[in-house]
């Protein structure tokens, strides 16, 4: 009884969607009755077609808002799957991808991964005196031909340009070394400084500028450079380690160059570039991980050969390393 005595004391308005519908259906069904009288009537400050255009203009606001609602929500959603596939590609687990003709930018090749060869070659040499060669330690390992031959006698006035005193030796074969400790070989003799009876500068009984009894700027037996005995050849070394004490440190940051198509398109962004890095320092091999268009991966690939590093450590010496790197380019 109730019921019904307030059954039509409220009304039940209908939803946003339902009331925008039922009014557009309206003005479509009045426009198409009388265009004319729609148009005045929809237009006029006052009366019905007052009410009729606050109508029509609230409800075409809240279509906005809502076109607007779903835009904005439709860009969030892309920017998320954008930003979270990115994320995953920066993963150090993450096989990479994509590989820009890295072996044309190859500065020099060394096979690293030849772990298990043995290493072969050698050096010696001598300054001629009557002497045995002196007890000390080897000098610096590098595969560069060095500027100066190592003697064991202390320089009484050093040069305006200091020069490291190196041997053409794989550097993943050198031994811990001691600062303190004079230049010499280990197999020499305690005493006065004397690099031997060999010829060609360097130590031992040889000749070459190296240090030991072979023909070379390596080291001991053998010939040419490095070390072992025989022919010159790579090996012997620990390969690419995969865990390191300390990781490569960049000495320099070379500023990678613009094409002109980049500079014409207006492409900035970051390279992420993965590089080898040798136990000497320098880049071996690079890889593009994520690039940019128009030309800006090849000149992250340069700009990445341009760094130098000091080198990866383990157990106190030098060894070869992978990692990735960022090479921004930014137009300013």
């Amino acid at each position: 009884m109730q019921q019904e005595l307030f059954a039509g004391a409220f009304i039940r308005q209908p939803s946003l969607i339902g009331r925008l519908f039922g009014e557009f259906t309206e003005a479509t069904r009045e426009f198409s009755a009388n265009p004319k009288q729609y148009l005045s009537s929809a237009f006029k400050g006052d009366g019905t077609g007052g009410r009729r255009r606050k109508t029509l203009l609230r409800f075409g606001m809240a279509t906005g808002i809502v076109v607007y609602a779903l835009f904005f929500t439709t860009i969030l959603v892309i920017w998320w799957i954008q930003h979270h596939k990115a994320a995953k590609v920066d993963e150090p687990d993450t096989l990479l991808t994509r590989l820009v003709n890295a072996d044309d930018f190859k500065p020099q090749q060394i096979e690293m991964k030849k772990a298990k060869e043995k290493a072969g070659g050698g050096g010696g040499g001598g300054r001629n005196t009557p002497t045995p060669p002196s007890k000390g330690q080897l000098p610096q390992f590098s595969l560069t031909p060095p500027i100066i031959a190592p003697r064991p006698e202390p320089q009484l006035k050093p040069p305006s340009l200091p020069v490291m005193e190196t041997v053409q030796v794989d550097p993943r074969l050198q031994p811990k070394r001691d600062d303190l400790t004079p230049t010499g070989l280990p197999t020499g003799v305690p005493g006065p400084p004397s690099a031997g009876p060999g010829s060609g500068g360097g130590m031992g009984s040889g000749s070459g500028g190296g240090m030991g009894t072979g023909d070379g700027t390596g080291v001991g037996p053998g010939h040419g450079y490095n070390m072992g005995g025989g022919d010159p050849r790579l090996g012997g070394g620990t390969g690419i380690a995969t865990s390191v004490d300390s990781r490569p440190s960049a000495l320099n940051r070379p500023r990678p160059n613009y094409t002109e198509e980049a500079r014409k398109n207006k492409i900035s962004g970051v390279v992420l570039a993965r590089v080898l890095v040798g136990a000497d320092g320098t880049v071996k091999r690079v890889q593009i991980v994520r690039g940019l268009p128009d030309g800006l991966d090849e000149e992250a690939i340069r700009a990445a050969y341009q760094i130098r590093f000091k080198a990866a450590t383990k157990n106190g010496q030098p060894v070869a390393y992978q990692m990735n790197i960022e090479i921004e380019f930014n137009l300013r």
